[in-house]
Protein backbone atom coordinates (compact mmCIF):
# COMPACT_ATOMS: atom_id res chain seq x y z
CA UNK A 1 0.00 0.00 0.00
CA UNK A 2 3.21 2.23 0.00
CA UNK A 3 3.17 3.17 -3.38
CA UNK A 4 -0.47 3.98 -3.61
CA UNK A 5 -0.05 6.56 -0.50
CA UNK A 6 3.51 7.96 -2.11
CA UNK A 7 1.52 8.54 -5.51
CA UNK A 8 -1.59 10.36 -3.56
CA UNK A 9 1.14 12.29 -1.81
CA UNK A 10 2.71 12.97 -5.00
CA UNK A 11 -0.68 13.93 -6.56
CA UNK A 12 -1.78 16.22 -3.43
CA UNK A 13 1.80 18.12 -3.77
CA UNK A 14 1.50 18.63 -7.68
CA UNK A 15 -1.83 20.26 -7.32
CA UNK A 16 -0.97 21.99 -4.32
CA UNK A 17 -2.02 26.05 -5.24
CA UNK A 18 -1.64 29.20 -3.70
CA UNK A 19 -4.53 31.04 -1.86
CA UNK A 20 -4.82 33.88 -4.48
CA UNK A 21 -4.35 31.27 -7.28
CA UNK A 22 -7.24 29.51 -5.75
CA UNK A 23 -9.50 32.82 -5.61
CA UNK A 24 -8.75 33.20 -9.38
CA UNK A 25 -9.53 30.37 -10.42
CA UNK A 26 -12.73 30.29 -8.48
CA UNK A 27 -13.64 33.68 -9.66
CA UNK A 28 -13.12 31.98 -13.21
CA UNK A 29 -15.18 29.29 -12.97
CA UNK A 30 -17.89 31.84 -11.48
CA UNK A 31 -18.49 33.62 -14.21
CA UNK A 32 -18.46 30.83 -16.72
CA UNK A 33 -20.53 28.64 -14.78
CA UNK A 34 -22.90 32.08 -14.69
CA UNK A 35 -22.62 32.68 -18.73
CA UNK A 36 -24.01 29.53 -19.46
CA UNK A 37 -27.03 29.88 -16.79
CA UNK A 38 -27.55 33.42 -18.27
CA UNK A 39 -27.40 31.83 -21.98
CA UNK A 40 -29.70 29.05 -21.10
CA UNK A 41 -32.22 31.44 -19.58
CA UNK A 42 -32.74 33.31 -22.38
CA UNK A 43 -32.73 30.74 -24.34
CA UNK A 44 -35.71 29.25 -22.50
CA UNK A 45 -37.61 32.54 -21.83
CA UNK A 46 -37.46 32.70 -26.08
CA UNK A 47 -39.22 28.96 -26.15
CA UNK A 48 -40.93 29.58 -23.05
CA UNK A 49 -44.43 29.26 -24.86
CA UNK A 50 -43.58 26.05 -25.89
CA UNK A 51 -42.14 25.06 -22.69
CA UNK A 52 -45.90 25.75 -20.64
CA UNK A 53 -47.53 24.33 -23.49
CA UNK A 54 -45.67 20.68 -22.33
CA UNK A 55 -46.50 21.63 -19.02
CA UNK A 56 -50.09 22.53 -19.59
CA UNK A 57 -51.16 20.13 -21.88
CA UNK A 58 -52.27 16.72 -19.27
CA UNK A 59 -53.94 20.00 -17.66
CA UNK A 60 -56.15 20.48 -21.01
CA UNK A 61 -56.72 16.79 -21.61
CA UNK A 62 -58.19 16.29 -18.11
CA UNK A 63 -60.45 18.63 -18.59
CA UNK A 64 -61.68 18.35 -22.03
CA UNK A 65 -62.16 14.85 -20.87
CA UNK A 66 -64.13 15.77 -18.04
CA UNK A 67 -66.19 18.16 -20.03
CA UNK A 68 -64.89 21.21 -18.84
CA UNK A 69 -63.35 24.19 -20.94
CA UNK A 70 -59.32 23.84 -20.30
CA UNK A 71 -58.77 27.56 -19.50
CA UNK A 72 -57.06 29.05 -16.39
CA UNK A 73 -57.43 32.23 -14.53
CA UNK A 74 -55.30 35.13 -13.83
CA UNK A 75 -55.75 37.47 -10.80
CA UNK A 76 -53.13 39.33 -10.30
CA UNK A 77 -51.76 41.72 -13.28
CA UNK A 78 -48.08 40.67 -13.95
CA UNK A 79 -48.67 37.13 -12.60
CA UNK A 80 -48.68 35.84 -16.24
CA UNK A 81 -45.15 37.37 -16.89
CA UNK A 82 -43.85 36.36 -12.95
CA UNK A 83 -44.67 33.07 -14.15
CA UNK A 84 -42.84 32.81 -17.92
CA UNK A 85 -39.80 34.06 -15.85
CA UNK A 86 -39.64 31.47 -13.44
CA UNK A 87 -40.28 28.77 -15.64
CA UNK A 88 -37.89 30.37 -18.00
CA UNK A 89 -35.29 30.18 -14.99
CA UNK A 90 -36.27 27.05 -13.65
CA UNK A 91 -35.75 25.19 -16.64
CA UNK A 92 -32.67 27.36 -18.03
CA UNK A 93 -31.24 25.78 -14.60
CA UNK A 94 -31.70 22.35 -15.41
CA UNK A 95 -30.42 22.68 -18.79
CA UNK A 96 -27.12 24.93 -17.72
CA UNK A 97 -26.62 21.78 -14.66
CA UNK A 98 -24.14 20.14 -16.30
CA UNK A 99 -22.16 23.42 -17.88
CA UNK A 100 -22.18 24.64 -14.12
CA UNK A 101 -21.43 21.62 -12.40
CA UNK A 102 -18.70 20.97 -15.03
CA UNK A 103 -16.96 24.09 -14.27
CA UNK A 104 -17.51 23.38 -10.29
CA UNK A 105 -15.83 19.64 -11.11
CA UNK A 106 -13.05 21.78 -12.29
CA UNK A 107 -12.57 23.78 -8.96
CA UNK A 108 -13.15 20.97 -7.07
CA UNK A 109 -11.24 18.11 -8.64
CA UNK A 110 -7.19 19.42 -8.32
CA UNK A 111 -7.95 18.81 -4.55
CA UNK A 112 -9.15 15.23 -4.93
CA UNK A 113 -7.56 11.67 -5.27
CA UNK A 114 -7.45 10.08 -8.71
CA UNK A 115 -9.94 7.60 -7.06
CA UNK A 116 -12.51 10.64 -5.71
CA UNK A 117 -12.46 11.80 -9.07
CA UNK A 118 -13.67 8.52 -10.98
CA UNK A 119 -16.40 8.06 -8.46
CA UNK A 120 -17.23 11.97 -9.35
CA UNK A 121 -17.20 11.72 -13.13
CA UNK A 122 -19.51 8.84 -13.15
CA UNK A 123 -21.58 10.06 -10.29
CA UNK A 124 -22.39 13.70 -11.96
CA UNK A 125 -23.60 12.66 -14.78
CA UNK A 126 -25.71 9.72 -13.64
CA UNK A 127 -27.50 12.04 -11.42
CA UNK A 128 -28.54 14.67 -13.69
CA UNK A 129 -29.85 11.64 -16.14
CA UNK A 130 -31.97 10.51 -13.47
CA UNK A 131 -33.04 14.17 -12.36
CA UNK A 132 -34.25 14.43 -16.12
CA UNK A 133 -35.74 11.08 -16.23
CA UNK A 134 -37.62 11.69 -13.41
CA UNK A 135 -39.29 14.76 -14.10
CA UNK A 136 -40.04 13.56 -17.82
CA UNK A 137 -41.67 10.65 -16.18
CA UNK A 138 -43.83 12.79 -14.00
CA UNK A 139 -44.67 14.94 -16.59
CA UNK A 140 -45.67 12.24 -19.28
CA UNK A 141 -47.05 9.75 -17.13
CA UNK A 142 -48.07 10.75 -14.13
CA UNK A 143 -49.35 14.08 -14.70
CA UNK A 144 -52.70 13.55 -16.60
CA UNK A 145 -53.88 10.73 -15.02
CA UNK A 146 -53.27 13.32 -11.37
CA UNK A 147 -54.54 15.64 -12.99
CA UNK A 148 -58.07 13.49 -14.24
CA UNK A 149 -58.26 12.77 -10.15
CA UNK A 150 -58.16 16.22 -9.07
CA UNK A 151 -60.06 17.45 -11.60
CA UNK A 152 -62.68 14.94 -10.96
CA UNK A 153 -62.92 15.45 -6.90
CA UNK A 154 -65.09 18.53 -8.27
CA UNK A 155 -67.81 16.37 -9.32
CA UNK A 156 -68.06 15.23 -5.28
CA UNK A 157 -69.84 18.31 -4.64
CA UNK A 158 -73.61 18.08 -6.03
CA UNK A 159 -75.47 20.65 -7.49
CA UNK A 160 -78.92 21.21 -4.79
CA UNK A 161 -81.70 19.91 -6.15
CA UNK A 162 -84.60 21.77 -6.85
CA UNK A 163 -86.75 19.11 -5.63
CA UNK A 164 -84.88 19.38 -2.45
CA UNK A 165 -87.25 20.51 0.55
CA UNK A 166 -84.78 22.95 1.95
CA UNK A 167 -84.63 24.39 -1.58
CA UNK A 168 -88.17 25.05 -1.90
CA UNK A 169 -88.40 26.65 1.76
CA UNK A 170 -85.73 29.06 0.88
CA UNK A 171 -86.34 30.08 -2.84
CA UNK A 172 -89.07 32.68 -3.79
CA UNK A 173 -92.39 31.35 -5.06
CA UNK A 174 -92.05 31.30 -8.75
CA UNK A 175 -93.94 34.03 -10.71
CA UNK A 176 -96.68 33.17 -13.36
CA UNK A 177 -95.78 34.13 -16.58
CA UNK A 178 -97.62 34.74 -20.12
CA UNK A 179 -96.81 31.90 -22.18
CA UNK A 180 -95.34 33.14 -25.26
CA UNK A 181 -95.20 31.02 -28.51
CA UNK A 182 -92.84 28.51 -29.07
CA UNK A 183 -89.98 29.59 -31.67
CA UNK A 184 -89.76 27.32 -34.62
CA UNK A 185 -86.98 24.51 -34.49
CA UNK A 186 -83.50 24.80 -35.62
CA UNK A 187 -81.37 22.06 -36.42
CA UNK A 188 -77.79 22.40 -35.68
CA UNK A 189 -75.90 20.03 -37.60
CA UNK A 190 -73.16 18.07 -35.42
CA UNK A 191 -69.89 17.38 -37.40
CA UNK A 192 -67.33 15.10 -35.84
CA UNK A 193 -64.47 17.92 -37.59
CA UNK A 194 -64.47 21.48 -37.72
CA UNK A 195 -65.90 22.43 -41.80
CA UNK A 196 -62.52 23.78 -43.50
CA UNK A 197 -63.89 26.22 -45.11
CA UNK A 198 -67.18 27.48 -43.28
CA UNK A 199 -69.32 30.14 -44.36
CA UNK A 200 -69.88 33.39 -42.79
CA UNK A 201 -72.90 32.63 -40.04
CA UNK A 202 -72.40 28.91 -40.01
CA UNK A 203 -73.46 26.88 -37.12
CA UNK A 204 -72.21 23.39 -35.90
CA UNK A 205 -71.77 21.59 -32.92
CA UNK A 206 -68.15 19.33 -32.34
CA UNK A 207 -69.21 16.25 -29.66
CA UNK A 208 -65.23 15.62 -29.45
CA UNK A 209 -65.00 19.39 -28.03
CA UNK A 210 -68.71 19.73 -26.50
CA UNK A 211 -68.42 23.40 -28.33
CA UNK A 212 -71.28 25.17 -30.28
CA UNK A 213 -69.62 26.83 -33.01
CA UNK A 214 -70.47 29.87 -35.37
CA UNK A 215 -67.85 31.42 -38.18
CA UNK A 216 -68.47 35.05 -38.68
CA UNK A 217 -66.07 37.99 -40.68
CA UNK A 218 -62.79 35.14 -40.92
CA UNK A 219 -62.97 33.83 -36.95
CA UNK A 220 -65.08 31.12 -35.11
CA UNK A 221 -66.44 31.65 -31.82
CA UNK A 222 -67.35 29.01 -29.51
CA UNK A 223 -69.60 28.21 -26.59
CA UNK A 224 -69.10 25.33 -24.99
CA UNK A 225 -71.41 23.17 -23.40
CA UNK A 226 -72.29 21.10 -20.69
CA UNK A 227 -74.56 18.27 -19.95
CA UNK A 228 -77.97 19.63 -18.08
CA UNK A 229 -77.59 16.23 -16.19
CA UNK A 230 -74.09 16.34 -14.84
CA UNK A 231 -75.36 18.64 -12.13
CA UNK A 232 -71.77 20.33 -11.59
CA UNK A 233 -71.90 22.88 -8.68
CA UNK A 234 -67.97 23.51 -8.64
CA UNK A 235 -66.19 24.71 -11.65
CA UNK A 236 -62.06 23.84 -11.65
CA UNK A 237 -60.13 26.57 -12.78
CA UNK A 238 -57.09 26.73 -11.62
CA UNK A 239 -54.71 29.98 -11.49
CA UNK A 240 -51.45 30.41 -13.84
CA UNK A 241 -48.94 30.27 -10.66
CA UNK A 242 -50.41 27.66 -8.27
CA UNK A 243 -50.57 25.00 -11.61
CA UNK A 244 -47.18 25.39 -12.70
CA UNK A 245 -45.94 25.97 -9.05
CA UNK A 246 -47.32 22.49 -8.46
CA UNK A 247 -46.21 20.91 -11.59
CA UNK A 248 -42.77 21.97 -11.07
CA UNK A 249 -42.65 20.81 -7.27
CA UNK A 250 -43.80 17.69 -8.60
CA UNK A 251 -41.39 17.79 -10.85
CA UNK A 252 -38.62 18.30 -8.95
CA UNK A 253 -40.38 15.44 -6.21
CA UNK A 254 -39.84 13.06 -8.70
CA UNK A 255 -36.27 14.22 -10.05
CA UNK A 256 -34.83 14.07 -6.08
CA UNK A 257 -36.59 10.40 -6.16
CA UNK A 258 -35.22 9.26 -8.38
CA UNK A 259 -31.57 9.82 -6.71
CA UNK A 260 -31.79 6.56 -5.03
CA UNK A 261 -29.69 4.31 -6.87
CA UNK A 262 -27.39 7.08 -6.69
CA UNK A 263 -27.47 7.13 -2.82
CA UNK A 264 -27.08 3.71 -2.75
CA UNK A 265 -24.11 3.45 -4.61
CA UNK A 266 -22.04 6.10 -3.45
CA UNK A 267 -23.30 4.31 0.92
CA UNK A 268 -21.43 1.36 -0.83
CA UNK A 269 -18.62 2.38 -2.80
CA UNK A 270 -17.36 4.96 0.54
CA UNK A 271 -17.99 2.25 2.91
CA UNK A 272 -21.04 3.55 5.48
CA UNK A 273 -23.28 0.53 4.42
CA UNK A 274 -22.19 -2.32 2.65
CA UNK A 275 -24.73 -3.70 -0.30
CA UNK A 276 -25.22 -7.56 2.09
CA UNK A 277 -26.36 -4.80 4.46
CA UNK A 278 -28.81 -2.49 2.40
CA UNK A 279 -30.52 -6.25 0.78
CA UNK A 280 -30.57 -7.69 4.74
CA UNK A 281 -32.75 -4.34 5.71
CA UNK A 282 -34.65 -4.17 2.12
CA UNK A 283 -38.67 -4.14 4.31
CA UNK A 284 -36.82 -0.97 6.44
CA UNK A 285 -35.82 0.67 3.20
CA UNK A 286 -39.22 0.07 1.31
CA UNK A 287 -40.90 1.20 4.28
CA UNK A 288 -38.83 4.02 4.21
CA UNK A 289 -38.89 4.94 0.67
CA UNK A 290 -42.76 5.14 1.29
CA UNK A 291 -42.49 7.38 3.54
CA UNK A 292 -39.86 9.74 1.81
CA UNK A 293 -42.80 9.54 -1.43
CA UNK A 294 -45.12 10.81 0.72
CA UNK A 295 -43.02 13.41 2.00
CA UNK A 296 -41.84 14.66 -1.38
CA UNK A 297 -45.30 14.50 -3.35
CA UNK A 298 -47.42 17.58 -2.91
CA UNK A 299 -50.47 15.58 -3.13
CA UNK A 300 -52.31 13.88 -0.40
CA UNK A 301 -53.65 11.28 -2.54
CA UNK A 302 -51.77 7.52 -1.64
CA UNK A 303 -52.31 7.16 -5.93
CA UNK A 304 -49.65 9.60 -6.31
CA UNK A 305 -47.23 8.49 -3.40
CA UNK A 306 -47.41 4.84 -5.28
CA UNK A 307 -46.58 5.83 -8.55
CA UNK A 308 -43.09 7.49 -7.02
CA UNK A 309 -42.37 4.85 -4.46
CA UNK A 310 -42.78 2.53 -6.83
CA UNK A 311 -40.66 3.44 -9.30
CA UNK A 312 -37.49 4.24 -6.08
CA UNK A 313 -38.53 0.63 -5.04
CA UNK A 314 -37.16 -0.81 -8.52
CA UNK A 315 -34.07 1.61 -8.15
CA UNK A 316 -33.07 0.81 -5.02
CA UNK A 317 -33.17 -2.68 -6.16
CA UNK A 318 -30.65 -1.40 -9.57
CA UNK A 319 -28.64 0.59 -7.23
CA UNK A 320 -28.43 -2.78 -4.93
CA UNK A 321 -27.22 -4.29 -8.01
CA UNK A 322 -24.66 -1.84 -9.48
CA UNK A 323 -23.11 -1.68 -5.41
CA UNK A 324 -22.76 -5.27 -5.61
CA UNK A 325 -21.02 -5.67 -8.74
CA UNK A 326 -18.68 -2.22 -7.98
CA UNK A 327 -17.72 -4.44 -4.69
CA UNK A 328 -17.03 -7.53 -6.27
CA UNK A 329 -14.81 -5.84 -8.70
CA UNK A 330 -13.32 -3.92 -5.91
CA UNK A 331 -12.05 -7.00 -3.75
CA UNK A 332 -10.94 -8.70 -7.16
CA UNK A 333 -8.37 -5.39 -7.83
CA UNK A 334 -7.65 -5.87 -3.77
CA UNK A 335 -6.76 -9.43 -4.03
CA UNK A 336 -4.77 -9.15 -7.53
CA UNK A 337 -2.78 -6.09 -5.77
CA UNK A 338 -1.95 -8.07 -2.55
CA UNK A 339 -0.55 -10.67 -4.80
CA UNK A 340 1.63 -8.74 -6.82
CA UNK A 341 5.03 -8.70 -6.35
CA UNK A 342 6.54 -5.98 -3.96
CA UNK A 343 8.46 -3.52 -5.74
CA UNK A 344 12.25 -3.27 -4.34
Amino acid sequence: MAPIEKTNAEHMEGARMSFGDHLEELRRRIIFGLVGLVASTILCFHYGDRIIEILTTPYCVAMEDLGFDPRMVQLDPIESFIEYFKVAMKFGLVIAAPWVLYHLWQFVAVGLYPRERRVIRYFAPTSIALFVVGAAFMVTIVLSGLMKFLIGISMWFPMPSHDNWLYRFYAKPAVPVQSQPATPPMDVPILAMDPSTPSDGQIWYHPGTQRLNVFHNGETYYLRLQRASSGQFVQPFFRVGEYLGFVVNLALAFGLGFQIPIVVVLLSTIGIVPAATMGRVRRYVIFGVMVLAAILTPTPDVGTMLLLAIPMILLFEVGLLVSRILERRSREQDAREDDAPAEP
